[in-house]
């Protein structure tokens, strides 16, 4: 699963999906299991190990609610799932991958420079247009006074075929 960390945590369901397909076969899967279109992504999170440091304003705003909408079309579900791919090839593993038709779990480590981000994904589909999770992350760097860990939860449906002006790949934070 792809999150960034650039002063926001951002889980957009394509990229949530792209993992579930990647993580638990070999081969890649260029079907996604939902509905192509216009996607609502609710997120939570809590962010612990930047108290008492001149960082933790930027934890509290990482721990607010946020929601994004994206695009989902098959070119994009195919690049995120390439993307993904990418990461493995670079410095990330995946590792105790179960799957089910409607849930799959796995854990990555990454590792960049000096370093480690260790991840453990928990991802529904619980129909064609609606799917939840949780992610908990812990960031290990050398300019971090002790490991970050964030705790995520994600509910993403479907709200429409059409797009508008959301374009694949561009997704839009509406709160």
């Amino acid at each position: 699963m792809k999150t960034r960390f650039a002063g926001k945590f951002v889980v957009p369901l394509s990229l949530s999906l792209a993992a579930l397909a990647v993580a638990g076969a070999a081969q890649i899967s260029e079907v996604p299991p939902v509905t192509m279109g216009l996607w609502q992504t609710e997120t939570t999170s809590t962010v612990t190990g930047l108290e008492n440091t001149p960082m933790a304003g930027m934890a509290a705003a990482l721990g607010r609610a946020h929601a994004t909408q994206s695009c989902l079309t098959p070119e994009k579900w195919k690049s995120d799932i390439q993307g993904f791919n990418a990461r493995q090839q670079h410095g990330c593993t995946l590792s105790n991958v179960q799957q089910t038709a409607q849930e799959i779990s796995f854990d990555e480590v990454c590792s960049q420079g000096n370093g480690v981000n260790k991840s453990h994904v928990d991802i529904h589909i619980d129909s064609a247009e609606h799917a939840h999770g949780t992610v908990v992350m812990t960031i290990a760097m050398p300019n971090l006074p002790q490991p970050m860990t964030v705790n995520m939860s994600m509910v993403s449906h479907y709200m429409s075929p059409a797009c508008g002006d959301v374009k694949p790949g561009e997704g839009r934070m509406i709160k």
